[in-house]
């Protein structure tokens, strides 16, 4: 007897996609992560989205970084925010300490722009996770997708549900997924049958595949994301059987740090 919401509109991001492969972190196993060098390595070898994330620097440059210091994945210490963009330029990138601590560090890397993804990636999609808990970042964001007019090949996440929140209103043009206590709640109404009721503020949302050791990732959580057209992508999987998995639950893409191991299983 209780009304349920309609399902969210198509959006061109995933229109006339089945299934996606999503490089995390632009592929961070194969070269150094959040790197346009990771980027243009995930794309050669079968990703179709290029998952990356974002900081603001001193001199409001928005930047390809996953961390708020630059101390785990550069010869360099302190907060990106705290530096300006030329600053954070001068230190070699490698790889992720706490991740992959054993890799080899490539020399003359760089941290790159958001902007140096888009005009030597145009035709590429990206999902992009605001890691700040602020305003400014998503501003700018929305600035910088619309200049270079790529709404539709963009797709905004958090895990802050208040930053995508301040999104949604700064920025219509650019879809988001849902943050982490929208996800919650969708997640909570799909153990109990009622997904049906949830009003979803974005398109899609992504989950990994056990919290705390509890699966998250059903058939009945699919089903309920396909009753309301919410993609759903599930992380972070690197593993060739549990990807096969994955896929045979029905999810719409795998967020993966090897986007090669996917595409050779997924032909």
């Amino acid at each position: 007897m209780l009304p349920a919401y309609s399902p969210v509109q198509s959006i061109p991001f995933y229109q006339n996609y089945s299934f996606n492969n999503i490089a995390h972190g632009t592929g961070r196993e194969l070269m150094p992560g959040n790197t346009l060098e990771g980027a243009i390595n995930a794309v050669a070898v079968g990703a179709d989205i290029i998952e990356l994330d974002v900081h603001l620097t001193l001199d409001n440059i928005i930047v390809v970084r996953h961390d708020a210091t630059v101390d785990a994945t550069t010869n360099g210490r302190g907060l990106i925010a705290e530096q300006t963009l030329v600053e954070l330029q001068t230190l070699d990138v490698g790889f992720h300490e706490g991740d992959y601590p054993d890799k080899p560090a490539f020399d003359g890397i760089r941290i790159p722009t958001l902007e140096s993804f888009f005009t030597t990636l145009p035709d590429r999609r990206f999902l992009i996770e605001l890691k700040p808990d602020d305003m400014e970042t998503g501003v700018q964001l929305c600035r910088l997708v619309l200049a270079y007019g790529l709404q539709d090949q963009v797709l905004v996440g958090s895990f802050y549900s208040s930053v995508l929140q301040n999104f949604r209103q700064a920025c219509p043009e650019v879809p988001t997924s849902l943050g982490e206590e929208e996800a919650r709640v969708f997640v909570l109404l799909s153990w109990l049958g009622l997904g049906h009721l949830y009003r979803a503020p974005g398109y899609s949302v992504q989950l990994p595949f056990k919290y705390y050791g509890v699966p998250l990732v059903s058939r009945s959580l699919i089903r309920a994301a396909n009753e309301l057209n919410l993609a759903v992508d599930v992380w972070t999987i690197n593993d060739p059987q549990k990807m096969l998995d994955m896929m045979a639950l029905g999810v719409d893409g795998i967020i993966t740090d090897r986007p090669d191991v996917l595409q050779a299983i997924d032909i």
